[in-house]
């Protein structure tokens, strides 16, 4: 039987701050794979293993949203792998709660082995799992992503103070000056856009006028323009690739004052140690340096335009309410998020006509309208729920299933698609080398293709079964779960929608396309029953 064991590497911002001055090193992506790939290779029960690699590069240990450490762990719990490696206890997490409860619960429960090499711990042997020195080791990682972050935050309020530029990109109509990269060079072509953008506002122009006229001379936005000139940004807050100017992105020019040449740091601070979420900082304990930079706009044409905004948001806003619909109805034409107007009757439309007359969006649609199509919606996916759970159920009830016979079931299956993958690729070279006909090779090839492809068709099948399956052998499955308690619903609230409502789309032609919570679930399980069905259960 195949056995495959999953290495897994982090390397956070923190150790990365910390290697420029040579303390850690070792903790390199480059080092723990060669400490671990070593490791592998001389333990004999590992040693002929299948091997795959889970990377987590920039992420902070605190943190288990990470993405890598995220993927190995489904697959752990769908009997993908069966043995972890790690460097040390704190590369695998530094948060000593979450650290202990997989050690000591979530793996032996799922069957895995868990190796720590630098701190001599095995999970194969029981002593490890409850030792004092394991907790101990747990907690002092801890305290010390604690005490590190604590270090970092100072380190960086200090920069920030003597007017060093800290964020990992320069903002529009600048770039990061070569000779010294905590420095702000001037742009010249974005620089005049924003200085563009100034001068019309100041000549009485609104921001959905601006970015009219933006788009309709095809000047390339921020992200077009940063993306053009090479910018290594891999995420951008656009719901699109090609985007266009807004009302939105031409206030947030505006807004900004470092075009003033004013550095500002500590805007939004992140809420808990090691994740990405943060929260709005008070002004008045943000840290902003003057003349750290060459400045786009004078003091004059910043004041004047923030006199012209704050006319224009306080004319357009309206106060916000708690409703079943707030920031789920998208318009389908330009992907944005509708507008809404209150009155005896909610509608919403499409502001995006305002600043691009391109597209022809949703003009008006009623709460009622949109209500009513997701109230019809709702229903039909609860009585799928409802009658998806009873066919596994009965499915169950007529041939009780093992986890721990279908893992096993599932590596073997696992193994004969890679010796399948193998014959293959073997037969290609019997007949490169003459040793079979074309006809042979062809016929062979096909018989082998097929088997391989039914071996992963059943692959696929097994691990939604086992992903589907609790511990106690009942039904585990969140569409199921969550749609089938709305059968008999008669109001949508806020609630429901947050639950099971990814968003709506708006099409002119009042066509709607729902987007539920949970479609992963219910493939799983559709495939689960298709499996047992095929399969005779």
């Amino acid at each position: 039987m195949s056995v495959i064991t999953a290495k897994y590497i982090r390397l956070s911002s923190e150790d990365d701050d910390l290697g420029k001055s040579g303390k850690i090193e070792s903790n390199s992506v480059t080092n723990q794979r060669n400490l671990l790939d070593t490791f592998i290779s001389r333990t004999p029960e590992l040693a002929d293993t299948s091997v795959i690699e889970f990377c987590d590069d920039g992420w902070s240990g605190k943190n288990f949203e990470r993405p890598a450490v995220q993927e190995m762990i489904a697959q752990a719990r769908a009997g993908k792998i069966q043995c972890i490696v790690v460097k040390d206890l704190s590369r695998f997490g530094r948060d000593y709660l979450t650290v202990g409860n997989y050690i000591s619960c979530v793996f032996p429960f799922l069957g895995v082995r868990f190796i720590a090499v630098n701190d001599g711990f095995d999970s194969i042997r029981p002593a490890d799992v409850d030792s004092l020195e394991t907790s101990f080791k747990t907690l002092l990682y801890d305290l010390y992503s604690r005490d590190l972050s604590r270090k970092v935050r100072s380190a960086k309020k200090f920069r920030a103070q003597r007017g060093d530029f800290l964020a990992p990109f320069a903002p529009y109509g600048y770039v990061k000056d070569p000779k010294d990269k905590t420095r702000l060079a001037i742009d010249p072509e974005a620089a005049e856009t924003v200085r563009r953008i100034f001068q019309l506002t100041a000549d009485g122009h609104s921001a959905d006028q601006i970015a009219m006229t933006l788009n309709r001379e095809t000047v390339p936005t921020p992200m077009l323009y940063k993306r053009a000139a090479g910018c290594s940004r891999t995420h951008w807050p656009s719901i699109e690739e090609n985007n266009f100017w807004t009302d939105t992105a031409v206030v947030k020019i505006l807004r900004d004052e470092r075009y003033l040449g004013k550095n500002i740091f500590g805007k939004r601070i992140r809420d808990r140690v090691g994740h990405t979420h943060t929260v709005k900082v008070s002004r008045e304990d943000w840290i902003a340096v003057e003349n750290t930079h060459e400045g786009i706009v004078t003091r004059e044409e910043f004041d004047c335009a923030q006199a012209t905004i704050r006319k224009y948001v306080e004319r357009g806003e309206m106060k916000k309410h708690d409703w079943p619909l707030r920031g789920k109805i998208r318009c389908g034409v330009c992907g944005h998020a509708m507008s809404y107007k209150l009155g005896k009757q909610m509608y919403f439309y499409c502001f995006t006509p305002h600043f691009n007359d391109a597209f022809t969006c949703v003009k008006r649609i009623t709460e009622t309208e949109i209500l009513d199509v997701i109230s019809e919606g709702l229903h039909v996916q609860a009585q799928m729920a409802v009658e998806l759970g009873r066919l596994w159920e009965e499915q169950h009830r007529e041939q009780k299933k093992d986890a721990s016979a279908q893992r096993k079931a599932l590596a073997r299956l696992r193994e004969t698609h890679q010796r399948l993958s193998q014959q293959i690729n073997g037969l290609y070279e019997s007949f490169a080398l003459g040793e079979i006909s074309k006809p042979e090779y062809l016929a062979a090839k096909a018989s082998a293709a097929k088997q391989r492809d039914d071996a992963a068709a059943r692959i696929r099948e097994l691990e939604a079964a086992l992903e589907n399956m609790d511990a106690d052998g009942s039904l585990r499955n969140g569409f199921v779960s969550t749609f089938g308690k709305y059968l008999d619903v008669k109001e949508i609230t806020s609630e429901i929608t947050t639950e099971v409502l990814k968003e709506v789309l708006v099409f002119p032609d009042n066509r709607f396309e729902i987007v539920w919570n949970y479609r992963d679930e219910l493939q799983k399980l559709i495939l689960d029953l298709q499996g047992d069905h095929q399969n005779g259960a």
